[in-house]
């Protein structure tokens, strides 16, 4: 079974901000894909990649753009990308931020792969997206395209233009009236989007004032490791479920939808695995409040919400039943 592609809350960041500059309804279009705007309070949190996804689609259907998720990509610079960003920001040339990329987005967004590959005197940068093959997905092949054009304009310049791009999923004329790709050549319908650029950018400064160290040995790294999406199933499943926990408890047919599979085949997997749907949820939840409680200075109403319950009495009941004491007793036993 694929695993669940998964991404930082950090990454709906740029999107919802540059809604918020044209005015569009952010926490309607929010609620519309199970969330609300408290997701942006912890970046680093993991979402589903198909929930960022319908939110850039459903923006530009609602605002008419259909380039939005280009010109959202364009305007949003590489450093401001939440931990991956500040990582970033410390690569001397274009090759080292893209041989950084190349091993650290997947740390972000297990949905995104990248790559670079290399022609004569040039060179494409390839992104593919895992995303549901019902729909369009065109937004978010757009914004990865602008957003990457961003990073290689950091070293040639902001009006340079690429000779040739290709673009993932269908044609998209829309792009043939922007200026960016004035003489470019679109290839549509290719199996992964690519900007291809010359061979001696790759040597060219990106950030002058960068040390150039190991990324490894970046302060953000090891808790940037160790929170990153899971690259097994089951792990993602449990790790999308804890996701949604904090707006209730989450729709099995939400899950199954997120998880590519149908409401009866993730039922099955489950059986497969001596599981039930409430009883995944229980551990998914469990496993969080003992997460939490063991942080002394997170309230017991902070754990409770955090794991979808408006009333504290409900986890408590909850967790007696699953631990034997109660939350307030687990923290003095093992605090």
């Amino acid at each position: 079974m694929k695993v669940i592609p998964l991404v930082r809350a950090s990454a709906l960041s740029p999107i919802v901000g540059f809604l918020d500059q044209i005015g569009s309804p952010i926490d309607r279009l929010l609620e519309q894909i199970s969330l609300t705007p408290a997701v942006l309070d912890h970046p680093d949190n993991l979402l589903p990649l198909h929930q960022g996804s319908a939110l850039i689609e459903n923006a530009a259907n609602l605002e008419g753009l259909k380039t939005l998720g280009f010109l959202i990509g364009r305007q949003t610079p590489t450093f401001t990308l939440g931990t991956l960003g500040t990582i970033l920001n410390n690569c001397l040339t274009l090759f080292d931020l893209l041989m950084t990329m190349e091993q650290l987005v997947r740390l972000d967004n297990s949905g995104e792969h990248v790559s670079l590959r290399w022609e004569n005197d040039s060179v494409w940068w390839q992104v593919h997206y895992d995303l549901p093959t019902q729909g369009s997905n065109l937004q978010t092949h757009l914004y990865g395209l602008g957003l990457y054009l961003s990073a290689v304009r950091v070293v040639l310049g902001p009006t340079w233009r690429p000779t040739e791009i290709h673009l993932e999923g269908p044609p998209c004329r829309s792009l043939l009236a922007i200026d960016d790709f004035a003489d470019t050549t679109i290839h549509g319908m290719s199996s992964c989007s690519a900007i291809k650029m010359p061979r001696a950018a790759l040597s060219l400064p990106y950030n002058s004032l960068a040390t150039g160290d190991d990324f490894s040995l970046h302060p953000a790294y090891e808790g940037f490791q160790k929170s990153a999406p899971a690259s097994a199933f089951f792990d993602s499943l449990q790790q999308f479920v804890q996701a949604l926990l904090p707006y209730g408890s989450p729709n099995i047919a939400l899950v199954a939808a997120a998880s590519g599979l149908s409401v009866r085949s993730l039922q099955r997997h489950l059986t497969e695995a001596g599981l039930t749907y409430s009883k995944l949820i229980d551990q998914v939840r469990f496993n969080r409040a003992v997460a939490l409680l063991r942080k002394p200075d997170v309230k017991l109403l902070e754990v409770a919400l955090e794991l979808g319950y408006t009333d504290p009495a409900n986890f408590a009941r909850a967790f007696r039943r699953w631990a034997g004491v109660s939350p307030r007793e687990y923290r003095l036993l093992h605090g």
